[in-house]
């Protein structure tokens, strides 16, 4: 078949399919954190190339995206039913634009809420150069909301507020917004008469939200690990506010953030929550760092299981914690994927996950999987076998096959070119039928300095090797400017939505519109 026949194939089979309508209303598409758009019918390996896929244009914002763009499908606004992004700046704003229409005619409203902190004021330089909305929001689209944490300075004092919005006006809801505030129990070197509280000055709040069971769920680490800090996980009820249960990884010790380079926590079908404590105490009964935890939520928030590395003081001392990639959960499965900044993967059974033994053999499987930094990741669930995607310092990317519930420890592909840095971020798109209509995106940079001109790649999802298209090929049209770190594409309804510290959203999709073709004549065999 010609490359042209291919091509003019594909943007029939387009044109004449429904469009499917997806939403992604979460962080990491989904709650098992895979990273996967698979319901996508429209983009496809033989239409993205550069002569037929490239940038549409660019959203103007007012500060750099770190969160992850959300998508909501045929949503009412004003009258008529859109497809909404919604957009969160680090300069307070969340703007609700129409996906399918041009700068000058998609925003359907924006609200900022109140002045960010400038990273001056927490004297750390990671993050440049303000601190506001940095966790990706959640949406619930049965009750129309979306809630999002925004991190203000006001009179030289910062706090951290939760905001319930109308999906399609922005209006606060539930009587919003409520000031972030908790304690429990401890004797923390920064506690006082044995109570630890949340102090806003200490704690990023970093990995996306969660919503489940009617409960968001709200998580933070450190300033670059500038003490005294620890881990929290904070529980909000999605139709009052109100504070519901609260968990501290170290109430009788220091650090154990909860960062997971925004990774979500996930949740299973259960009420289950799993999440990953960086570098900080651990003791196997009330201080977890440097583990992976399984929490119930039943009668307020607590770990009934976990795994910690065997090595995990020497990971403390080197700063090499093990929960970077966040946990995924493998659909299906009961199986838990992991990984941290040594490279090394651990992957875990959730109803056994191992606690911490000498030799690590309460995982299933633990192995170096990446030289150095384990940040981005995405899980293929696909029907002959899941394939993990992952990168590290200097790596290219490389995927994994899972079979017979185990890691096969030599990459099934990789890319032909290494990448310099690993903050790179991922996405899967599909139909979730034909494997070879699977694509891997990946945004990269070979600089670590920030900020720093960033690519978005398109690859064979079946064979890395096979790079698609990549926003350098025509990069007078297709430049994706500054690269954001950690910052996951958001793939949905034939466009590829891309975070940039450039102030802008960068839309990708077919540069001009497939023909529609008449539907074809069924003639009977008299005829």
């Amino acid at each position: 078949m010609t490359s042209q026949l291919a091509v003019r194939l594909a943007m029939a089979c387009w044109a004449a399919q429904a469009f499917a309508q997806v939403n992604v209303p979460t962080v990491n598409y989904d709650l098992n954190r895979t990273s996967a758009n698979l319901n996508e019918t429209i983009l496809q390996p033989g239409i993205v190339r550069a002569d037929t896929f490239g940038m549409l244009y660019a959203y103007p914002v007012d500060g750099q995206i770190y969160a992850q763009p959300l998508y909501v499908s045929q949503l009412s606004v004003g009258g008529q039913t859109r497809n909404v992004l919604y957009v969160a700046t680090m300069h307070n704003t969340l703007y609700a634009f129409d996906a399918d229409q041009p700068p000058q005619t998609a925003l359907e409203w924006s609200r900022n809420f109140g002045p960010p902190v400038p990273n001056s004021f927490y004297g750390f330089e990671d993050i440049q150069p303000e601190v506001g909305i940095l966790g990706t929001p959640v949406i619930d689209l049965a009750g129309g909301s979306i809630y999002l944490v925004a991190n203000t300075l006001d009179a030289g004092v910062c706090r951290y507020s939760l905001h319930a919005l109308d999906l399609a006006t922005g209006a606060e809801k539930f009587g919003g917004p409520v000031e972030i505030a908790a304690s429990v129990k401890g004797s923390a070197p920064d506690g006082v008469g044995g109570t630890v509280s949340f102090n806003a000055v200490d704690q990023l709040q970093r990995p996306g939200l969660l919503l489940t069971n009617g409960v968001v769920y709200i998580a933070s680490g450190s300033h670059g690990d500038l003490l005294p800090y620890h881990g929290w996980i904070l529980g909000y009820d999605a139709s009052s506010l109100k504070q519901v249960s609260v968990f501290n990884t170290t109430p009788n010790g220091l650090e154990g953030s909860v960062w997971q380079a925004g990774h979500g926590i996930a949740a299973d079908d259960q009420g289950n929550l799993y999440a990953i404590a960086a570098n900080g105490d651990y003791d196997g009964a009330s201080n977890w760092g440097e583990s992976f935890m399984k929490l119930t939520t039943q009668n307020g928030m607590s770990v009934t299981d976990w795994f910690t590395p065997d090595s995990w003081a020497n990971l403390n001392q080197y700063d090499a914690e093990v929960g970077n990639a966040g946990p995924v959960l493998v659909p299906g499965t009961n199986l838990l994927i992991g990984g941290g900044k040594l490279g090394n993967v651990y992957l875990l059974d959730r109803s056994q996950m191992g606690h911490e033994v000498s030799g690590n053999t309460g995982a299933v499987q633990t192995f170096q999987m990446v030289s150095f930094g384990m940040f981005g990741r995405a899980l293929w669930n696909r029907a002959s076998g899941p394939i993990f995607y992952v990168s590290g310092w200097g790596d290219p990317v490389y995927a994994y096959q899972l079979s017979g519930g185990k890691f096969i420890e030599t990459p099934l592909s990789q890319t032909a070119q290494a990448y310099a840095q690993p903050y790179v971020g991922m996405a899967i798109s599909g139909d979730g039928v034909n494997d070879r209509n699977t694509i891997l995106w990946v945004t990269t940079s070979d600089i670590v300095d920030q900020p720093v001109p960033g690519t978005l790649h398109a690859f064979d999802a079946t064979d890395l090797s096979t790079e698609l298209w990549n926003s350098n090929v025509n990069a007078s049209r297709d430049s994706l400017g500054s690269f954001a770190k950690f910052a996951i594409p958001t793939v949905a309804n034939g466009k590829v939505y891309v975070p940039t510290f450039s102030n802008q959203l960068v839309v990708y999709g077919l540069l001009r519109p497939a023909r529609r073709y008449p539907a074809p004549i069924v003639r009977g065999p008299a005829e």
